[in-house]
C-alpha cells in the first residue's frame, strides 16, 4: 500500500506545509494528537511548536513520480487484461455450458493472483469504473477479494487457493440468464428478479458434472445468497448450514456489488458499505467474518483523498473508534471532522 514511500525525521523548525505525517504524534498523557497521513499547515507546525515537539517523521516519496504513475498504469492494465480473459471464458461458458476447470485454474494463476497480491488493491478496485460488462468485473472484485479476506482469516496453500477459484466462479450461473434480464438497464420486475436468482442453482448445476472439482466451489455456486437467519435464498437454509466458504464470499459480493457502479444505479462509498455490513453482522452475515473484514478494510483507506457533500476535499487520517464508525478527516483547509459526531458531513466520493 506504500510501493515508493519512505519515512524520514524532520526537525520541527524544518518541516513545511504539505508534508504528511508518517507516525502518529502522542501528547506527554498518551493522547493523540496527530494521526498518520495529516497533512501539516503552518498552523499545525506552530502548534506543535507550542507542544514541545521537536521533530516529526514524514513520508516522502522514494520514487519518482513518473514511476508511480507506472505502477498504477500496471495495474489498470493487469486488470483489463483479466476483465477480457473472464468475458472471454464466461462467452464460452454461456454458450457451450461447459466450464473447463484447468482454464479456470490458469486464469486465477496468471490473471488474479498478481492482482490479490497488488498494493492498495482494495482502493484501487473501487477507483475502477464498471458500468459495462459488470459480472465479468464484479466475478474478478470478488475473487480477490475473497482471496485477501482469506489470508485475514488465516487461510493458506491450497484452502486459499479454493477460496478464490470459488469467488471467481460463484457468479458463473449468470451465464445462463437471459442477457435481456442480465443486462437490463433499469430495475428488475419481481418476475425478473425470480430469473436472475435462479443463478445460484444454474451455477451449481453447470459446476456439478466438472471433474475433479473442488467441493467448496460447488457449495459457494449455491449459498453466496444465503443468510445466516433463514432470508437468503435458494434454500433459504440457516447458519450452520451454510458453508464457511460461502459465508466469507457473501460479504465480499455484499462490498462489491454496493461500491460498483451499474447502468441504474450509482456506486456507493465503502464507509457506507461497512455500515451496511456492520448492521447486517448481527443476525444475517457471521459476525467474526465480518469483524475481520472491517477491522481490515477500513485501513486501506486511511491517507485517501476523499470528497465531502459540502464541496470540500480532504483526506481521511483515522478509522472511527468501532468497527461501524465513520473515520475521521483532515480537510485542504486543515480542519479536522471526526464524522461520527459531525452526521451531516458525508463522504460522497474516494478519489484518485
Amino acid at each position: 500500500m506504500d510501493h515508493g514511500w519512505r519515512n524520514k525525521l524532520v526537525k520541527i523548525e524544518d518541516a513545511k506545509d504539505g508534508m504528511e505525517l508518517a507516525d502518529i504524534i502522542l501528547a506527554d498523557n498518551g493522547r493523540i494528537i496527530l494521526s498518520p497521513g495529516t497533512l501539516l499547515t503552518g498552523l499545525l507546525i506552530e502548534k506543535l511548536k507550542w507542544w514541545g515537539i521537536s521533530e516529526v517523521k514524514i513520508k516522502l516519496l522514494s520514487e519518482d513520480t513518473e514511476q508511480v504513475h507506472s505502477f498504477d498504469q500496471a495495474f489498470h492494465r493487469n486488470y483489463n487484461s483479466t476483465v477480457a480473459e473472464v468475458r472471454k471464458a464466461f462467452q464460452t461458458i454461456r454458450y457451450f455450458k461447459e466450464i473447463s476447470l484447468e482454464e479456470m485454474f490458469q486464469l486465477q494463476k496468471k490473471n488474479i493472483d498478481p492482482l490479490l497480491n497488488s498494493p492498495g488493491i482494495i482502493s484501487n478496485l473501487y477507483k475502477v469504473r464498471r458500468i459495462d460488462d459488470y459480472t465479468f468485473h464484479h466475478s474478478i472484485n470478488v475473487a480477490v477479494l475473497s482471496g485477501i479476506l482469506g489470508r485475514w482469516l488465516g487461510y493458506k496453500g491450497d484452502d486459499l487457493n479454493k477460496l478464490v477459484l470459488a469467488g471467481l466462479l460463484h457468479d458463473v450461473g449468470k451465464t445462463q440468464i437471459p442477457l435481456k434480464i442480465l443486462n437490463k438497464p433499469g430495475k428488475l420486475s419481481a418476475q425478473e428478479m425470480n430469473i436472475m436468482q435462479l443463478h445460484t442453482k444454474q451455477g451449481y448445476k453447470l459446476l456439478s458434472v466438472v471433474e475433479n472439482l473442488p467441493q467448496e466451489i460447488l457449495f459457494v455456486s449455491l449459498e453466496h445468497h444465503e443468510r445466516l437467519d433463514g432470508s437468503g435464498y435458494p434454500l433459504e437454509i440457516k447458519s450452520s448450514k451454510i458453508h464457511p466458504y460461502a459465508k466469507i464470499i457473501a460479504v465480499c459480493d455484499i462490498y462489491d456489488a454496493m461500491t460498483s457502479d451499474r447502468v441504474y444505479k450509482q456506486k456507493v462509498t465503502p464507509f457506507e458499505v461497512l455500515e451496511t455490513i456492520a448492521e447486517d453482522m448481527y443476525g444475517r452475515l457471521d459476525p467474526e467474518i465480518c469483524t475481520t473484514f472491517l477491522k481490515n478494510v477500513r485501513e486501506y483507506f486511511i491517507g485517501n483523498h476523499i470528497l465531502l457533500n459540502d464541496g470540500r476535499k480532504g483526506r481521511v487520517i483515522q478509522s472511527g473508534l468501532f468497527l461501524s464508525s465513520r473515520p475521521v478527516v483532515q480537510t485542504e483547509d486543515g480542519e479536522f471532522i471526526d464524522m461520527e459526531t459531525n452526521s451531516g458531513i458525508k463522504i460522497i466520493d474516494v478519489i484518485a
